[in-house]
C-alpha cells in the first residue's frame, strides 16, 4: 500500500490519538485520567508488551491517585485487569487496535518536589503461557497436535497450520508453555505469537507476503540502519539422526538456496559464501546431532536451523512515521536507499510510541537474502 493512500485514510497523520481501553471502559474519556505517554513493543517469539503513564492523577486530600470523578485509581487499574490500547489518528475512538491484554506492572514514586506519576505496564494474552512450569506428554502425536492442546487449555483461538511428521512421544519437562511451543516453533521454521484478537499463531512465517506500505527514506521512513553479516553464516546444514527401525544413520541436509522468504533478485548468505568459496569440499558447513527418527523429520530440522541462520545474515532498524499497519510477521517494502538495499523487508519487532512528541514506530526487520 502506498503512503499516500494511508494518509488520506490518517487524515494526513495531523492529529495522533490513542484510546486505552481498561475493562472496556475508556481511561481518558471515561474516567477523566491524564495519559502522557503510551507504548506498546509488539515481537515474534514473545510476549508483546504496553505501558502508559497516568499525570496528575494524585488527589492530596485523598492521599489516593484518583480519576477526574473521585473515584481511587487504583481500583481500575488492577493486576489483570484487560486491557486494550488503540493507536492511530483522528478520532480516538476509532483507532485501530494494536494490543490487548492484561495489566502486570504498577509502579510510582513519590518526589521531593511535584506530584507523583503512575507508571503501568502489562503484556498481551500470551503472559498466561509465559508463567509457571509444567509436564506433558503427547503420544503418536504432532507438534501442531500440542500446540492445539495448549492453546486450547489457555482459552485462545488459534491459527495453526498442521504439522506432517507425526512423532512417537513428544515431552514437555518442566517448561512454561510458551517456552515449549517456542521450541516447537523453532524445530519447524514456524513463528509464534498471540495477536490482538487473542488468537495463537504457529505457522511458517508470512516472509512472502505483499507488503502492507511503502516507506521511502524521507517519506515516512525517518531512518534506516541495515547490517549484512556473513560471520555465523553456513553453506549448508547437515542434520545426523537414527533410524531405530531399519538400525541405520539418517542425515538431512539443506543447501543455500533453499532459505525462506528469498527473493529472484537476491543472494543468501549461504549463495555469497559459494560465490568466493567454490571448492564444495571446504564451503563452510554445520553439522548437528539431533533426536529425529526419520528422513523426513532430519530434512525439517535441517531447514528450520538454516533458515535461523540465514535470517541473521540482513537485519536493521528502521524509524517512521507512527502506522499500526507495521506489525511483526507483516512486510514493509522501503524504498530510495538505492540498491540493494530498497527492497521488500520482514518485521519481526515493532514499537509504537505516542508521547508529547507525536507517533512514531520503530521496527526491526531481518531477510535471509540481499
Amino acid at each position: 500500500m502506498e503512503l499516500a493512500t494511508l494518509s488520506k485514510r490518517y487524515g494526513d497523520f495531523y492529529v495522533p490519538a490513542f484510546a486505552l481501553r481498561v475493562d472496556r471502559e475508556d481511561l481518558v474519556r471515561d474516567t477523566l485520567v491524564a495519559v502522557s505517554q503510551v507504548s506498546v513493543d509488539l515481537m515474534l517469539g514473545g510476549a508483546a508488551r504496553f505501558s502508559f503513564t497516568v499525570t496528575n492523577a494524585y488527589n492530596i486530600e485523598m492521599r489516593a491517585f484518583a480519576t477526574g470523578r473521585n473515584k481511587k485509581l487504583l481500583d481500575i487499574l488492577t493486576f489483570g485487569a484487560e486491557v486494550e490500547v488503540c493507536m492511530g489518528y483522528g478520532d480516538a475512538r476509532a483507532t485501530p487496535l494494536v494490543l490487548s491484554g492484561v495489566i502486570t506492572e504498577i509502579s510510582t514514586n513519590f518526589p521531593d518536589a511535584g506530584t507523583p506519576e503512575l507508571e503501568v505496564s502489562g503484556y498481551d494474552h500470551a503472559f498466561p503461557l509465559t508463567t509457571g512450569r509444567n509436564s506433558r506428554t503427547w503420544s503418536r502425536a504432532s507438534d501442531s497436535d500440542a500446540v492445539h492442546d495448549i492453546a486450547s487449555f489457555h482459552n485462545l483461538q488459534s491459527d495453526i497450520q498442521a504439522t506432517r511428521e507425526q512423532r512417537p512421544q513428544i515431552e514437555q519437562n518442566q517448561e512454561s508453555d510458551f517456552d515449549f511451543l517456542k521450541k516447537l516453533a523453532d524445530a519447524n521454521h514456524f513463528e509464534l505469537f498471540v495477536d490482538a484478537q487473542r488468537v495463537l499463531h504457529f505457522h511458517p512465517p508470512h516472509d512472502r507476503g505483499d507488503a502492507v506500505v511503502r516507506l521511502a527514506w524521507g517519506e515516512g521512513l525517518i531512518s534506516f540502519k541495515p547490517e549484512a553479516n556473513l560471520a555465523r553464516q553456513v553453506s549448508r546444514v547437515e542434520v545426523y539422526g537414527w533410524d531405530p527401525a531399519r538400525k541405520e544413520k539418517i542425515v538431512g541436509v539443506a543447501r543455500a538456496g533453499q532459505e525462506s522468504g528469498l527473493e529472484a533478485q537476491g543472494n543468501s548468505a549461504g549463495q555469497h559464501l559459494n560465490a568466493f568459496v567454490r571448492d564444495q569440499s571446504k564451503q563452510p558447513a554445520l553439522r548437528i546431532r539431533q533426536p529425529v527418527f526419520t528422513q523426513a523429520e532430519a530434512n525439517q530440522r535441517a531447514v528450520a536451523t538454516l533458515n535461523e541462520r540465514a535470517k541473521e545474515f540482513l537485519t536493521g532498524e528502521a524509524e517512521a512515521i507512527g502506522l499500526p499497519e507495521i506489525r511483526p510477521d507483516r512486510n514493509v517494502f522501503l524504498d530510495k536507499l538505492g540498491q540493494p538495499f530498497s527492497k521488500t523487508y520482514y518485521v519481526h519487532q515493532a514499537t509504537h510510541k505516542i508521547d508529547a512528541n507525536g507517533y512514531r514506530t520503530r521496527f526491526k526487520v531481518k531477510e535471509t537474502g540481499l
